[in-house]
């Protein structure tokens, strides 16, 4: 398990993967500056692990590249457990990541306040990391007060899951806004 400290800066410089049985907590007011490395950065919750974003309306999360340009770094990819039509145990496009199961009540944790800026980067000519990707993510997880800001690709995009999410604010993305 890993919490951040709101007083720090943090460099995102690769991946960081949540691991199933791990968590990840992220106070009111930590911000992550991802380096403009692509697809090689990005923040991924795999099935069976948890993050909790716990921003307030005065003091965000804020998750952006440096430049804050479309296309600098992979963004946010959470993986759950609840029901898909790709079926049990399939293959995300990005990351080769396992999603998808039985479980519509499946908690991958929560998001409140969160900011994420500068997502999108290209994988090939097929696929693409998007803002947020809710892959298979299940109803137990809270989702609200999120603004995606700057993506190459789709700022949300939903393969499946249970999850209902609340004040979704989507804004210059080169595709599909949700």
């Amino acid at each position: 398990d890993y919490t951040l400290e709101s007083n720090i800066q943090y460099q995102l410089t690769g991946q960081f993967l949540i691991s199933e049985g791990s968590s990840l907590t992220i106070p009111a007011g930590t911000n992550i500056v991802a380096t403009s490395g692509g697809t090689e950065v990005y923040i991924a919750v795999l099935k069976g692990g948890q993050i909790f974003i716990n921003g307030n309306s005065s003091n965000p999360v804020v998750m952006a590249s440096e430049n804050q340009e479309a296309g600098d770094w992979g963004g946010l990819t959470i993986c759950g457990d609840a029901v898909t039509s790709a079926g049990v145990d399939a293959t995300a496009e990005v990351g080769g990541f396992t999603y998808g199961g039985s479980n519509s009540e499946d908690s991958s944790g929560n998001i409140s306040y969160l900011k994420i800026v500068g997502t999108g980067a290209q994988i090939n000519s097929e696929s693409q990391y998007n803002g947020i990707s809710f892959y298979a993510v299940g109803e137990g997880t809270v989702v609200s007060n999120v603004a995606v800001l700057n993506g190459a690709d789709d700022g949300v995009e939903f393969f499946g899951g249970s999850v209902s999410v609340s004040n979704l604010y989507v804004e210059n993305s080169d595709d599909d806004s949700i």
